[in-house]
């Protein structure tokens, strides 16, 4: 392969000089440092505010009108997927392709679709390409309108993908876990929601 012969030196690369690059690598460096070291706190997680007493409103899910009532569950199943995001919805589809149905999606939101759910604000857009974000396009058959996808887009393909692999009825939504127990003697996962379930 051809180099380009300011970058050789005695027929070996060399690295740029910040001349030839139009800017110093180190100043970058130094930036990036400097905005990282002002994010980093030495007590971690205690520096920001708890959601609950006046604040505790803001946990609410604004999009949901009406609140899924059922009563609660205790099941065994093979397995549990942890959030209705793309990457719970693509480990979902692949568990239904392989055959294996019995599964459960737990997410606290109304629908699926992670931060596509969650976040509506007007303008909304996918900074990567919808052909490589978006996932299960083949198998849903659709193509994308958008070169970059704009968020109701998106939102739609999460739902695409859960009428497409028949999710809904293995989804709990409008369900958050409250704790994960691991049972060594059973090597099974128990996990408690705020719905009063019990899942292993």
């Amino acid at each position: 392969m051809n180099k380009p012969a300011r970058f050789l030196k005695d027929g070996k690369l060399r690295l740029p000089t910040t001349e030839e690059l139009g800017f110093d690598p180190a100043e970058i460096r130094r930036r990036y440092d400097h905005e990282r070291d002002r994010r980093l706190h030495a007590n971690g997680a205690a520096q920001y505010q708890n959601i609950d007493g006046d604040l505790e409103h803001y946990i609410d899910d604004p999009y949901v009108t009406a609140r899924i009532e059922r009563a609660p569950v205790t099941e065994d199943i093979e397995v549990a997927i942890l959030g209705a995001g793309f990457g719970g919805m693509l480990m979902a589809a692949r568990l239904h392709e392989a055959g294996i149905g019995d599964f459960r999606i737990i997410e606290r939101a109304g629908d699926f679709g992670g931060t596509w759910y969650w976040n509506r604000y007007p303008g909304a857009q996918c900074d990567v390409e919808s052909y490589i974000y978006l996932p299960l396009l083949d198998e849903t058959g659709y193509m994308p309108r958008e070169k970059y996808s704009f968020q109701p887009e998106i939102y739609a393909h999460a739902q695409r993908i859960g009428h497409h692999f028949n999710l809904y009825p293995r989804a709990y939504f409008q369900t958050q876990i409250r704790e994960m127990r691991w049972d060594a003697a059973d090597a099974r996962w128990t996990l408690g929601t705020d719905r009063g379930d019990v899942i292993r």
